[in-house]
């Protein structure tokens, strides 16, 4: 049974208005439906509790129906938006996205995205169908409904061009078959040059699988029933498939790649709010489905669309010579200009300009203008609104929300109307607003995205925080505007709110006011500074903390950004630039790293950038900061120092600049001159070198990047190298230095004639260095051969497998000298050392000598150890491959213990030779070869039974489903017993969850069903034991399970008594896990029932027999208290009933029996069965198919009840009903099903 966080109930039940998916718990009174409180013998209404919401990654809340088509709307309008593209089309930029196209005449229409070529307004079509679920078969019936409506279009010349527009079926996860097998036909289909070609290539075995082949047939017989019936043309088909598409999204997945992929295209335009941006997409998707409307980047809001503002990105210039013409535009004459300073509104509009911005929606920010104005804001604002009129009005309405259109000029033309006093006003009530903490960081990180829906808002709105926000940074920038005010009155206005916003401070209000501080932090710059400092001072500093915030999943957030920007800012200013660059240096830290690009060592990469600086601060004072940070924060000022070299950072889409603070002059030109960048260049590289010093990790490093150290650092740096110091080094030491001047020698010779590749004289001269500070010991020097990757000690373009042998060769060479020079256990220390143990292995067996087999084995037979197992395993391995088994044969073992011959076979071939060694060998203790080998049966071509059924006597079913599958894969045939027996076993371990692939069972599941040889019995307890995974499958359904409830009644019975209790019985209290498994599983298999009791092996239907098995089961649920919700399951299934042979369209004995007097629970079965089958489905504005359906339910009325059935028509009338009530409701709200 399942517990009471997993509700469980075999139907829905249908209240004559909406569908409820109402869910019975076995274990609480927590029952809502008052006809499921009956079934369960419960009396008395039910309070609902106020249950708190449980909340997943945004993605994930689209995971079912209508939900996941909103969130496969948003996906392209978050395409549009960013400037992607769609796919399966020509990448031009999409254009128009229609939802709910049903109206205008598109059967495939779940959305319609138009793409449009921008040279010549050609326009190309994408019709999606969404479906969350579904699977690919000749008998589903949601595929049935997609194939329809695509082929209707597809033949349909006024929604689809042919060979232009495509369909495309998008969908949640497949399965592996379904995804796999539809994607090798579709793209077969696109890569053949005619039908023909086609059909000839998917007939030979050698050109696709079978599985290919059973889509084909899963489409041919669906678009026949598509087609009335009629078989389409191979020609027709051919066309079909090349337009058809189908796309797999992963939305349901937190780290899907598609998820992944919509954050970057939203992060690219704002990172810092991307879960936000997503959610106003979202929102504005569902809006424009209840009206069926179509979204383009003019219908959709202003505040969204700005989101998405291309980035500006400068890149290095190859010339730093610009010529640049000056345009002189003509500008058009202007009505006259109102002088707002002498306008009758214009107190009130210098405070509201003080203000900046509020939301009128917002009672909070209501409350807070009162206070600062004086008055009630109904009896403050009729004089705005009457400004609104005025053509150059300073201020403007929109959505609720006020504000100025230029708060500059409006602060120069009112700034005369504020006095002491509205500043203390001001002052008073901005601190009460801003040093509010923001209530997100009471939820933990992973649920701040939805800080919303749980109710964790700051009252005030955003707009206002940013009003006042801004209105501390003109007071403290531009105080000249103050005319009326006290001399230095500003200024401490500005200075006395960020210190005391920010005194004593934690990491929370640091990161409610994270999107603030660039603007508070041009209020003040001195105390902002100094606030920052104190900070990184304290023990610990709120910023650890801050910066533990960081989440990385989708629309994850960073906390410290705003803090970066703000101190970026700042550096803009010369008197600032080496007090912000050290206390980003010390950021820098504290910094433990992550995956956000807002980094402190980034912004003071960016503020430094030779090329082009993000300060106004002259040369000199741009080396003296970064001197200071160097003595400071050397291990920051490394790092930063090598990402100016060039060539490391050649493109920026640069820092924050001050907003209110003229800190950069109008007309300024950024850039510098060639001259400059290559003197600022130099500084940081000789820098660098004086930094390194000797320390041999920094000059590894230098020499890694001594491609991009222009002169004269480069003469420094191979000065040092060369320096009677350097060379003194211990070998050891020098190591690091000696391997990255190879590797980079290597790799510039290697590619002597590309643009970048050093000249020979450059290369001469390192290799000279090298080979002065290379190590003279042999097993420091061929290191790098047992370390490097293959492909960087190829010495030519040859023969890859020419190049594996001289490099084997080269290899062998070197174990020699280390062998001559060093002796045996230097090699074996050396295995230890280098990143690939196993090729020493392989090299020292090619030396086929019996003393290093003596030397090696058995004592360096231990797994445990990896690296040293990586090396025997493969020196064993070449043994017996260059000498057969009778080298195994050959070894001395008489004093070896069991473990180390099982060992040893477990680093030989997986093989016969392998298997019948150990039981000669191992005798009792076979077990340690059977427990510990990899069991790899792509090995051997040997038959597998013996070993499988070893593997599996030693309790490794995992195993054994791995050589099963393969087994299969190779058309062998399997043994029924052995695979039922390790498919059994294997649920009872913890490999299944963590190892063995659901694919690989399912296969041998289905190959069990196939066999004739199959254990009846032991097919059932295997379909039994891996119901969770068959019902969710329909091509690998449990078919014996279902042909026992269809046939045995008691079985039927069985499954619903362990679901629920007795009715009238009492609480037996919490369940045992077993029992919770079991009920689980009952609960799936007749979730997942369709066969109609008393249906054949052969597919017929007796109507004897089904009478039989009702009137049994009917007895035995009776006398267990289970009547009611047997009979309401059996309904469910009942929906699937034959036509009678005399052209009913139900079979008149099922009628017959449903139409009981006392049968009302089997007929209330049946009424939901019907509701339920319709599965997800779109929504017609205009409520079409609920009539359809209605008509359809009424017309079954009359028939059943001309036929003697007027219980049963009445239940048919019930149902029509309720689809009339759905179309009805569908049309009022306007398309939405609400």
């Amino acid at each position: 049974m399942k517990d009471a966080a997993e509700l469980i109930h075999a139907f829905k039940v249908h209240d004559g208005h909406v569908e409820h998916p109402y869910r019975i718990s076995m274990f609480d009174e927590n029952v809502t439906c008052s006809h499921c409180r009956q079934v369960k013998g419960l009396s008395g209404p039910v309070v609902k509790p106020n249950v708190g919401k449980e909340l997943s990654n945004p993605f994930s809340t689209g995971s079912g129906g209508a939900r996941f088509e909103a969130n496969i709307q948003a996906t392209f309008v978050t395409l549009m938006l960013s400037r992607g593209y769609a796919p399966c089309l020509p990448s031009w930029p999409i254009v128009e996205i229609k939802l709910q196209g049903a109206v205008a005449g598109y059967a495939t229409d779940d959305l319609i995205v138009f793409v449009e070529n921008p040279a010549t307004n050609e326009r190309r079509r994408l019709l999606g169908q969404v479906k969350n679920s579904i699977q690919i078969t000749r008998k589903n019936k949601i595929f049935a409904e997609v194939i329809q409506a695509a082929w209707d279009d597809f033949n349909n010349e006024d929604v689809f061009t042919k060979g232009k527009d495509v369909i495309a079926l998008i969908t949640g996860p497949l399965s592996a078959t379904d995804s796999d097998g539809v994607t090798q036909l579709l793209e077969q289909a696109r890569h053949t040059r005619d039908a023909d070609e086609f059909f000839t290539q998917l007939s030979r075995a050698k050109f696709c699988s079978d599985v290919v082949r059973s889509k084909l047939d899963a489409f041919k017989e669906q678009l026949t029933a598509a087609n009335g019936g009629n078989d389409v043309d191979d020609n027709d088909l051919y066309e079909f498939l090349r337009n058809f598409h189908l796309l797999g999204y992963d939305l349901a997945r937190k780290a899907g790649v598609v998820s992944s992929l919509l954050q970057s295209h939203i992060s690219q335009f704002n990172r810092n709010i991307a879960d936000k941006i997503w959610y106003q997409i979202l929102n504005e998707v569902q809006d424009f489905n209840q009206y069926a409307g179509t979204i383009t980047v003019e219908t959709l809001s202003e505040d969204l669309v700005a989101h998405f503002k291309e980035p500006d990105v400068t890149y290095i210039p190859i010339s730093f010579t610009e010529e640049q013409a000056n345009v002189d535009t003509g500008v058009a004459a202007s009505p006259a200009a109102t002088n707002w300073n002498h306008h009758a509104a214009a107190s009130k509009l210098a405070l509201a300009m003080l203000i900046g911005s509020w939301s009128e929606s917002n009672k909070a920010d209501l409350e807070a203008i009162s206070q600062i104005v004086g008055e009630e804001y109904g009896d403050w604002v009729p004089d705005l609104r009457e400004t609104l009129q005025i053509h150059d009005s300073p201020i403007g309405y929109k959505n609720g929300i006020w504000g100025f259109k230029d708060r500059v000029k409006s602060w120069e033309d009112l700034g005369g109307r504020l006095f002491d006093d509205h500043l203390d006003g001001f002052q008073s009530i901005a601190l009460r607003v801003l040093g509010m903490d923001d209530p997100a960081f009471e939820l933990p990180g992973e649920q701040r995205y939805a800080a919303a829906i749980y109710e964790k808002l700051l009252p005030h709105s955003n707009n206002l925080r940013q009003g006042l926000a801004d209105g501390l940074a003109l007071i403290g920038s531009r105080q000249q505007s103050l005319t009326n005010c006290s001399a230095g009155k500003p200024d401490s206005i500005a200075a006395i709110s960020i210190r005391k916003l920010f005194e004593n401070s934690d990491w929370v209000r640091w990161g409610s006011l994270n999107s603030l501080l660039p603007t508070l932090s041009e209020a003040h710059p001195d105390e902002f500074l100094s606030a920052v400092e104190e900070a990184i001072s304290a023990s610990p500093s709120p910023f650890e903390k801050l910066f533990e915030q960081e989440d990385t999943g989708i629309f994850g957030r960073n906390y410290i950004s705003g803090l970066l920007w703000a101190l970026e800012g700042i550096a803009w200013d010369e008197a600032y630039l080496s007090r912000a660059s050290v206390v980003l240096a010390d950021l820098a830290s504290h910094d433990p790293g992550g995956n956000w690009a807002n980094r402190p060592e980034n912004s003071l990469s960016d503020i430094f950038l030779p090329w082009m600086p993000h300060t106004l601060a002259s040369l000199e004072k741009r080396q003296a900061a970064l001197r200071t940070i160097s003595a400071e924060q050397p291990a920051v000022a490394w790092k930063v120092l090598q990402s100016l070299l060039p060539g490391q950072h050649t493109s920026t889409s640069g820092t924050y600049r001050p907003v209110w603070r003229k800190t950069v002059p109008e007309g300024w030109k950024e850039g510098v001159t060639r001259d400059e960048y290559w003197v600022q260049s130099r500084f940081c590289a000789e820098l660098l070198v004086e930094q390194a010093d000797f320390d041999v990790t920094k000059l590894a490093a230098l020499a890694e990047n001594y491609d991009h150290l222009p002169a004269p650092a480069s003469q420094q740096f191979t000065d040092k190298l060369m320096s009677a110091r350097c060379l003194s080094l211990p070998e050891q030491d020098r190591l690091p230095v000696w391997g990255k001047l190879r590797k980079l020698v290597a790799h510039h010779r290697r590619f002597p004639d590309a643009p970048w590749s050093l000249g020979n004289e450059s290369l001469s001269l390192l290799e000279a260095i090298a080979d002065k500070l290379s190590p003279g010991t042999p097993s420091l020097l061929h290191r790098r051969l047992f370390s490097d990757p293959d492909a960087y000690l190829y010495e030519g373009e040859g023969d890859w497998e020419e190049e594996q042998e001289r490099l084997f060769q080269v290899r062998k060479t070197a174990v020699e000298e280390i062998l001559e020079k060093e002796g045996f256990e230097k090699v074996l220390f050396f295995a230890g050392q280098v990143k690939s143990p196993h090729r020493v292995g392989e090299v020292l067996a090619d030396f086929e000598r019996q003393e290093f087999d003596s030397n090696l084995l058995p004592g360096l037979l231990n797994q445990a150890d990896q690296k040293t197992w990586s090396f025997v395993a493969a020196y064993a391995w070449r043994r017996r491959h260059t000498g057969g088994w009778q080298w195994f044969d050959d070894l001395d073992k008489s004093g070896w213990q069991s473990k180390e011959i099982a060992n040893l076979l477990c680093a030989l071939p997986f093989e016969k030779s392998a298997w019948d060694r150990a039981a000669k060998l191992l005798g009792q203790y076979e077990w340690e070869y059977w427990k510990n080998t990899s069991a790899n049966t792509y090995q051997t071509d040997d038959d597998t039974e013996y070993a499988l059924a070893k593997l599996l006597e030693h309790e490794r079913p995992s195993a054994v489903i791995d050589g099963l599958s393969r087994d299969i894969f190779h058309k062998r045939k399997i043994n029924p017993e052995l695979a039922c027996d390790a498919l059994l076993a294997l649920v009872k371990t913890e490999e299944q969850s963590r190892r063995t692939d659901s694919y690989h069972i399912l296969k041998i599941i289905r190959a069990l069903q196939k066999s004739g040889t199959t254990d009846p019995e032991k097919l059932f307890h295997v379909e039994w034991a891996y119901v969770p995974l068959l019902a969710q499958q329909e091509e690998c359904a449990p078919v014996t399970l279902e042909k026992k409830l269809a046939s045995e009644p008691g079985f039927f019975c069985e499954l619903i008594q362990l679901i629920y209790r007795a009715k009238g019985a009492e609480n037996e209290g919490e369940p045992s896990e077993q029992h919770r498994k079991m009920a689980t599983n009952a609960y799936r298999l007749l979730s997942s029932w369709s066969v109609v009791p008393g249906t054949q092996v052969n597919g017929e239907f007796d109507p004897e027999t089904f009478v039989e098995w009702l009137t049994t089961m009917e007895e035995i649920v009776k006398a267990s208290g289970h009547y009611d919700v047997a009979s309401i399951q059996l309904g469910n299934v009942l929906v699937n009933s034959p036509n009678d042979p005399d052209g009913l369209w139900i079979h008149a004995v099922i009628a017959a029996e449903m139409n009981h007097r006392d049968r009302s629970s089997l007929r209330d079965g049946y009424r939901t069965g019907i509701r339920n089958s319709r599965g997800v489905h779109a929504i017609d504005p205009e409520g079409k198919p609920e009539k359809a359906l209605a008509k359809t339910y009424r017309e079954r009325a009359d028939l059943v009840e001309n036929a003697g059935f007027h219980r049963l028509a009445t239940t048919l009338r019930e149902v029509a009903a309720s689809y009339d009530q759905d179309a009805a409701r569908i049309i009022s709200n306007e398309g939405w099903p609400g």
